[in-house]
């Protein structure tokens, strides 16, 4: 089984006409003109290799491609390195569409173009095609950072939407990057500087992440997250009409609407690479035992990890970790169980409860680093155990009314520019009266002249 849980197969000759057919393949290979056939195909497959290759890419794009010109209203999108289609890129771009058909949208997608919308281009990611929309786009959108060895051409506008709002240190502030060399340093500063726009939702995170990063106040749009205005809707929306009926995710998923819904969404513990197993830190299996009547436990592991969940009874444990649009799966989550996770400032603007399961608190604050105390700020109670946890939950709704002024302080420290409109101020502030006939009224707060 590999490591997305795919059979991999490997044919072997058993009967005897299997045999003898490899044994005559073998033999044949072993002349003279199929040596040679068979060089002749290696190197045919070398050269074109090399074409293939993202450094030859890189090099051809940088020195070539960023010479074509602009295509005027072109936007290239991208959300967590093309692995879906959400978060703020796909708010910005449902924003843009409600406004109409004035730009003309590239999606990137790796490996799969599944779930993307249709009437976007779709480009898969370090193609031909990939590069050639980069070269030419007027904008570019995205949440994490395009390829680093891509040069920004001098006719685009870069919008840097970032992902989550910090706890644990980032950028030139972590330990990692600290002990790097003098160009591999330089290389994360020159990826930062194509950054034209950069979102924060609070001073927290102009204070850490634009630190972190080196990313001039001029750039800074104080404008909040756009994938959050549908948890304001979401929260309005409840305290106006009451939690049921749910949004639509719910029902897909098989929930019932008399059990609670406890999402369970640890954060990323490796480093830069290729997807990883990863094993939870929390036994969802005794979950299930404990809590399976009265509770589901939805369970999303970060896409850049996957972890493999033990059989459980039916309607108790549910693996959402390929729904990749966290903002639907927060709508549907009366409980959010995390531990470093951005997702905690995200959920907490449901105004919901929030608990945190860090039995590693002090030595990942030590190795990682942090900006602040997080049981002094946390949103919600701290557990170190397992059964620590499960008494917080069983207890929780006698015990979560002590905690809702925590968790107001803790919004109006973390998100106070999520107010339900970023979207629309984003769009305004960086694409212009082309696309919202009222992006003059964006104020310079948002454009990060003010505090």
């Amino acid at each position: 089984v590999t490591l997305k849980d795919h059979f991999a197969l490997r044919l072997t000759a058993r009967r005897p006409p299997a045999r003898t057919a490899r044994r005559l393949v073998r033999y044949a290979t072993r002349f003279r003109p199929a040596r040679k056939a068979r060089l002749l195909v290696r190197g045919v497959r070398g050269r074109l290799g090399r074409y293939r290759s993202r450094g030859f890419k890189a090099t051809a794009y940088n020195t070539w491609l960023t010479r074509l010109p602009v295509r005027r209203g072109s936007v290239v999108f991208e959300s967590h390195m093309g692995t879906c289609y959400g978060d703020s890129p796909r708010a910005l771009y449902e924003e843009i569409r409600r406004r109409g058909p004035k730009l003309r949208a590239t999606w990137s997608y790796d490996p799969s173009p599944a779930g993307f919308p249709d009437d976007a281009r779709l480009v898969r990611r370090w193609s031909w095609r990939y590069l050639w929309a980069l070269a030419r786009a007027e904008y570019w959108v995205d949440n994490q950072g395009f390829p680093q060895h891509l040069r920004k051409p001098r006719h685009t506008t870069y919008l840097q939407t970032w992902h989550g709002s910090a706890y644990k240190r980032m950028g030139f502030d972590e330990t990692r990057v600290r002990l790097q060399n003098a160009p591999q340093r330089e290389r994360l500063q020159q990826a930062v500087d194509r950054f034209d726009h950069f979102l924060v939702r609070s001073e927290h995170d102009v204070a850490t992440l634009a630190r972190a990063y080196r990313i001039p106040e001029e750039r800074l749009l104080r404008t909040g997250y756009p994938r959050n205005d549908a948890l304001i809707a979401e929260r309005d929306r409840s305290e106006a009409e009451g939690r049921l009926p749910r949004p639509p995710l719910a029902a897909a998923l098989g929930l019932d609407d008399h059990r609670r819904t406890v999402l369970y969404a640890p954060t990323f513990r490796g480093g830069p690479g290729k997807q990883r197993r990863s094993r939870l830190l929390l036994d969802v299996r005794e979950f299930a035992e404990r809590f399976g009547d009265t509770h589901t436990l939805l369970v999303r592991s970060h896409y850049l990890e996957s972890a493999r969940l033990p059989v459980c009874p039916p309607g108790t444990v549910v693996d959402v970790s390929r729904h990749h649009d966290t903002s639907e799966l927060l709508a549907i989550t009366d409980v959010l169980v995390t531990d470093y996770s951005s997702i905690m400032f995200d959920f907490a603007l449901l105004d919901r409860p929030v608990v945190l399961f860090a039995p590693d608190l002090d030595a990942y604050a030590a190795e990682r680093g942090s900006y602040f105390d997080l049981r002094e700020k946390a949103p919600g109670p701290v557990t170190a155990t397992q059964e620590e946890l499960f008494g917080v939950l069983a207890e929780l709704k006698k015990s979560d009314a002590r905690w809702a002024g925590q968790r107001h302080a803790f919004v109006r420290e973390f998100g106070p520019y999520d107010r339900g409109d970023a979207a629309r101020r984003t769009v305004a502030a960086v694409f212009g009266p082309r696309i919202c006939p009222d992006a003059r009224h964006i104020t310079d707060h948002d454009r990060g002249a003010g505090r």
